[in-house]
C-alpha cells in the first residue's frame, strides 16, 4: 500500500529534474497543504506558515536537479520545511513583541530558549511529555503535529468523530502545557 505513493513520488522528482512543470505542480497540490498544517502547528500564525510552503517549494524548484529520486521526497521536504520553521522561530525569539506574545501565551511563565542547547532540552521535555501520554491519544497527536493530518483526515484513518480528534489533540497539549511547566520549573 505505501510502495505506490513512493513510487509515484520518485516519477514526479524524475520528471521535476528533467524540468517538467507539471511535475512539479503535482508535487506543490500533493504536499503543499500538509506542509502548510505542518508549519501551522507550530508557528501559529498563517502568513508565516504561507511563507514557509512558498519557501520550501521555491527551494525545490531551485534545487531540483539536485534531488535524489531514490529517497523519501516527503522527508527531504518536510526537512526543509522544519529547518525553515526552526529559522523563523529564532527570528521571533529575537524579536520583543513576540517575546512578550511567548509571555502572555504561557500565562507569564519565562520559557527563555538561550542555545541549541536549551532547544535541545526543551524538545526532549516535549517529546517526554508526548510518551506519557495514553497511547489513543498519543497516535491522533503524532498525525496531527507529526504528519501534518487535518482533524478531518485524521478522524477518517482512525473511523472517529472529528470532535473526538479534537478533544483528544486539546488534552494532549494541556498535558504538554502541564509537564513542561512541571519539568521546566523543577530545573
Amino acid at each position: 500500500m505505501n510502495l505506490l505513493p513512493k513510487e509515484n513520488d520518485r516519477q514526479l522528482v524524475s520528471q521535476l529534474k528533467k524540468n517538467e512543470v507539471k511535475a512539479f505542480d503535482k508535487l506543490f497540490h500533493k504536499y503543499g497543504d500538509k506542509l502548510y498544517q505542518f508549519s501551522f502547528s507550530l508557528l501559529k500564525n498563517e502568513e508565516d506558515s504561507k511563507e514557509i510552503v512558498q519557501e520550501v517549494f521555491f527551494r525545490i524548484w531551485n534545487k531540483r536537479s539536485e534531488i535524489n529520486c531514490s529517497k523519501s521526497f516527503k522527508s527531504f521536504i518536510f526537512t526543509i520545511s522544519y529547518n525553515l520553521i526552526i529559522d523563523q522561530l529564532r527570528l521571533r525569539l529575537k524579536d520583543k513583541k513576540y517575546q512578550k506574545f511567548l509571555m502572555d501565551y504561557f500565562d507569564n511563565q519565562s520559557f527563555e530558549i538561550k542555545s541549541e542547547t536549551d532547544l535541545e532540552i526543551l524538545n526532549k521535555h516535549i517529546e517526554t511529555a508526548v510518551e506519557k501520554i495514553p497511547e489513543k491519544r498519543k497516535q491522533i497527536y503524532k498525525l496531527s503535529r507529526e504528519s501534518g493530518y487535518s482533524h478531518k483526515k485524521i478522524a477518517q484513518v482512525l473511523g472517529v468523530s472529528v470532535k473526538t480528534v479534537e478533544n483528544q489533540i486539546n488534552l494532549s497539549l494541556k498535558h504538554i502545557k502541564l509537564c513542561l511547566g512541571k519539568d521546566l520549573l523543577s530545573q
